[in-house]
């Protein structure tokens, strides 16, 4: 791109024509204020000279007494009128400039927007295809980094169990993510670490062992490293187009998704389908909810069931 060139042809902005001064000599005829203006002279101009041939030589010092006052009265005036006139002339100008800036800060910005939000597609199907450490690393920084999910890293559910998987960001190493195995209510089971260089079936098989040794291992037919780690995915999709406004309803900061229908964040339950969330203080203060939801017909009763205990017990 060619440094020379004016913001206004770069961005495409139209240029205003400048008016030839016939044209502004018929403009200012044609405006109302100046015909005005021209009858109340020839008026006062008859006044004058009617006063001229009634009074005679006797009316003159009256009259340049008057032309006077005037005068000292109206110069400073125009005087002023002119000083404001250019002021304000400026003012449009220094308006027009930063209106055409800001419409180029604008565009660019709309297309680097653009841009950042085709890469992270870019990164959720590649992760979708081959979930990675390093994948799943840098989608949880940018879900994190937009506040789409809780620092201490969302859940997920570990098929067959009532346990959940969270991962979350190792400090200080950046490169390495922490995997805990948790109660339903939130309690820790176990910790791993999931090192950058280990692919995602040593982690999973790793993460099998520990399921193993504690009694907890669902089965090889129930067990799916792969649906584990896509559902991760989704949540850190799903959780990051509502903060950024691509989906039609905002989640909070999600903790957890368990279900179709709902969502559990830091702020309370979510829905899906609708825009409807009850926050964290009417889940505690009022215990009733699930009688109240089972009245609306749009609610599932056993999804919301299992979304409102999960959130009284993590929210709580």
């Amino acid at each position: 791109m060619s440094l020379n060139v004016p913001v206004e042809k770069e961005f495409g902005l139209a240029e205003k024509e400048i008016p030839t001064r016939q044209e502004r000599v018929l403009k200012a005829v044609r405006d109302r204020s100046v015909q005005v203006l021209t009858w109340v002279t020839l008026c006062g101009v008859i006044f004058v000279g009617t006063g001229w041939i009634m009074d005679g030589a006797a009316y003159v010092p009256g009259l340049l007494l008057e032309l006077g006052v005037s005068l000292m009265l109206l110069v400073p005036l125009a005087l002023l009128g002119l000083m404001l006139e250019k002021r304000l002339r400026k003012t449009e100008e220094h308006i027009r400039d930063a209106t055409a800036r800001l419409d180029a800060l604008s565009a660019v910005t709309r297309e680097r927007l653009i841009e950042h939000r085709r890469q992270r597609a870019d990164l959720y199907q590649d992760a979708e295809r081959n979930p990675t450490q390093a994948l799943l690393r840098e989608l949880l920084q940018d879900a994190i980094a937009v506040g789409a999910v809780a620092r201490e890293g969302p859940r997920v559910r570990i098929a067959g169990t009532t346990l959940r998987l969270r991962l979350r960001m190792q400090a200080p190493d950046q490169n390495t993510l922490e995997a805990i195995v948790e109660e339903a209510g939130g309690g820790a089971r176990k910790h791993l670490f999931w090192p950058e260089d280990e692919s995602a079936e040593g982690f999973a098989e790793r993460l099998a062992e520990i399921l193993r040794t504690d009694h907890l291992y669902p089965g090889d037919q129930a067990y799916d490293p792969s649906d584990l780690l896509l559902r991760f995915v989704e949540l850190l999709h799903t959780a990051v187009e509502a903060r950024t406004g691509e989906s039609e309803h905002d989640l909070g900061t999600v903790l957890e998704i368990p279900n179709t229908q709902w969502v559990v964040s830091r702020e309370g339950l979510y829905c899906l389908d609708r825009h409807y969330h009850i926050p964290v203080a009417r889940l505690t203060g009022f215990t009733d909810w699930p009688t109240h939801m089972a009245g609306q017909e749009w609610a599932d009763r056993t999804r919301f069931g299992e979304a409102f205990r999960l959130a009284r017990s993590l929210l709580k």
